[in-house]
C-alpha cells in the first residue's frame, strides 16, 4: 500500500509539472480563400520586388515565405478558363519585418522590451487582350502588424508569424476578390 502511495504521489507529481501550454499550428489551406475563374488562356505570376536579407526584414529566414504563401494561393484559387486574354498577377511587395521596440506602458512584470512583426503585400492584377493590350487592371494591398515578447521559445515566434501571414492572406483574398468583382466583373466567371 505503501508502495502505491509513493507511485501515485509521484506520478501525480510528474503530471503537474508537464507544461500546460497547448500549441496550436497554423494550417495555410487555400480551400478557404476566394476562388476565381478567370476568362483567359493563362495565369502568370511575377515577383518583381526584390527579397531583402538584412535587418529588420526576416521573410529569408521563415520556412515558408510571404511570397511564396501568395504564390500558392494564386497558383491554387485561380483558374484560367477561356481561350483568350492573358491574366497577369504580379507581386509588388510581400515583406515581412521585425523590429524592436520599448514598451513605456508595461506593468512591473510585463517584458518592457517587445517585437513589433509588420507584413505588407501589394499585388497587381491584369488582364490584358491577345494583342497584348491592356483590358482591366487593380491593385491590392494589405498590411497587417502584431506584437511579441522577445523572450519567447522559437515555435512560438514562428506560430505568431504563421498567424500574421495566414490572416493578412484573409485580408488579401477578400480585397482582391472586391476589387476584381468591380473592376473585373466581366471576366470572372
Amino acid at each position: 500500500m505503501k508502495k502505491l502511495i509513493i507511485s501515485l504521489s509521484f506520478l501525480l507529481t510528474l503530471i503537474a509539472c508537464q507544461p500546460i501550454e497547448k500549441v496550436n499550428h497554423i494550417v495555410f489551406d487555400n480551400s478557404q480563400f476566394a476562388y476565381f475563374n478567370i476568362l483567359s488562356t493563362s495565369v502568370e505570376i511575377k515577383e518583381i520586388f526584390e527579397k531583402k536579407i538584412s535587418d529588420p526584414y526576416i521573410g529569408h529566414t521563415l520556412a515558408v515565405n510571404p511570397s511564396q504563401r501568395i504564390i500558392n494561393w494564386i497558383n491554387n484559387n485561380f483558374k484560367p478558363i477561356g481561350n483568350e486574354n492573358f491574366f497577369n498577377v504580379t507581386i509588388l511587395d510581400a515583406s515581412i519585418t521585425q523590429t524592436q521596440f520599448h514598451n513605456k506602458d508595461a506593468k512591473n512584470f510585463d517584458e518592457k522590451n517587445n517585437y513589433l512583426y509588420e507584413l505588407f503585400y501589394l499585388i497587381e492584377f491584369s488582364l490584358s487582350d491577345d494583342s497584348g493590350n491592356l483590358v482591366a487592371s487593380t491593385l491590392v494591398e494589405t498590411s497587417r502588424s502584431t506584437t511579441s515578447g522577445i523572450y519567447i521559445s522559437i515555435q512560438e515566434k514562428n506560430n505568431i508569424i504563421d498567424d500574421l501571414i495566414y490572416n493578412s492572406l484573409v485580408d488579401i483574398s477578400n480585397e482582391t476578390k472586391k476589387l476584381l468583382t468591380n473592376y473585373m466583373a466581366n471576366y470572372i466567371l
